[in-house]
């Protein structure tokens, strides 16, 4: 059963085989010490942590979790309120490989969080010994995957990357899963997506962001992208297993929107969540237009598996209007919470400036059915 852990009291902070197939990355990172966010001027509306992307939120019993990337590593932070956070725990949650022949022995990037426990998990501070953290994670062999580079190159960095799987009891300390790609990743590339003989896929130079929906019991679902050689775009893909460690692919899900759309140039990093409220699937993921351009755009399904259709032709967030806003580059790495309310909903993002540093923000939608999004403003709120 899928449920949520309580809220972990946050640690000082801590001091200062062949590679695979190779993968655009979206989202450049020059990591620095978080700061918090008190009063947001203009410039700096809906940040929330400096120098940390790629957000994963889950909301706690009494508080919230955020996995981030800082770095080549996975740093975890706690709030009260998803908007503040504290320093990093320590130990790091996830970290480079040691093992020479994996797949993530340069840089690890988190990509979600599903969190299980039993009906003896107690509330006392930290983490139960009874809940289990599976963090589902792209990790890469080529060090650009979690150094600093300039935004305006990231669209053009080739950077390899596939997905795997840390289990914790604790929360503090990790095991890698180690899946049937013999880099002990989950899924490969090049593969076959609805077996027989294997043969060359269309998601032939990575698979990454995996992002995991427990469906139902031995029903998860894993949604991905690659980069497309044939169209020469990026793509969102899907995989389906019964123990989340197995997964079979089964083809594209999303592919890039017609011309003269925000997304012609591919869509990547798709999150899925099931709305409460209209009983469907929600899919928030960056759409990159014709001139590299990267925005957050929406798409919804009955199923989760098939007839994915945009719920609007233009993004519902884009880059910052003023040149020096934190965000005024790049918004993406989508991470949508459902909130309280039917029709309320957070959505957490990495955002790039001008200068080439990354940062996680937050934008709001309440009472629009996803229709509108607007970034959270710490003066107002």
């Amino acid at each position: 059963m899928l449920t949520a852990a309580p809220l972990l009291s946050p640690a000082p902070a801590p001091a200062p085989a062949p590679p695979p197939p190779r993968c655009h990355v979206a989202i450049p990172l020059r990591c620095h010490a978080p700061t918090q966010q008190v009063a947001a001027a203009a410039a700096d509306r809906g940040l929330l942590l400096r120098g940390a992307g790629s957000p994963v939120v889950k909301r706690a019993p009494g508080g919230w979790l955020l996995w981030y990337q800082c770095g080549a590593r996975v740093a975890l932070a706690a709030s009260t309120d998803g908007l503040r956070w504290g320093p990093p725990v320590e130990p790091d949650p996830l970290v480079a490989s040691t093992d020479w022949w994996a797949f993530d022995t340069a840089a690890v990037r988190p990509s979600d969080v599903l969190l299980f426990s039993g009906p003896d998990a107690s509330a006392r501070s930290g983490f139960p010994s009874s809940a289990v953290y599976w963090l589902y994670y792209s990790g890469s062999t080529d060090e650009r995957f979690g150094s600093p580079f300039p935004a305006a190159a990231a669209a053009a960095e080739d950077v390899p990357a596939l997905p795997g799987l840390a289990i914790s009891q604790d929360g503090r300390h990790w095991a890698r899963i180690e899946g049937d790609h013999h880099t002990g990743a989950l899924l490969g590339v090049g593969e076959e997506e609805e077996g027989g003989e294997p043969r060359r896929g269309w998601e032939a130079r990575c698979v990454a962001a995996p992002k995991v929906v427990l469906h139902a019991e031995g029903d998860l679902r894993m949604y991905y992208h690659s980069f497309d050689e044939m169209s020469q775009r990026h793509a969102i893909g899907l995989a389906r297993s019964k123990d989340g460690v197995r997964w079979r692919k089964a083809g594209k899900v999303l592919e890039g929107g017609k011309a003269g759309l925000f997304d012609e140039g591919g869509v990547r990093h798709g999150h899925v969540v099931r709305d409460r409220a209209a009983g469907r699937y929600v899919m928030v993921y960056e759409g990159v237009d014709a001139n590299g351009r990267v925005s957050i755009g929406m798409a919804v399904s009955e199923d989760g598996l098939k007839g994915w259709r945009r719920s609007s032709e233009l993004p519902i967030l884009r880059p910052s209007d003023d040149d020096e806003g934190w965000d005024s580059t790049v918004v993406g790495s989508p991470c949508l919470v459902q909130m309280d309310g039917a029709y309320d909903w957070r959505m957490y993002y990495t955002g790039v400036g001008r200068d080439g540093e990354a940062a996680i923000g937050m934008a709001y939608s309440e009472g629009h059915g996803l229709q509108k999004f607007e970034k959270w403003d710490a003066v107002l709120m």
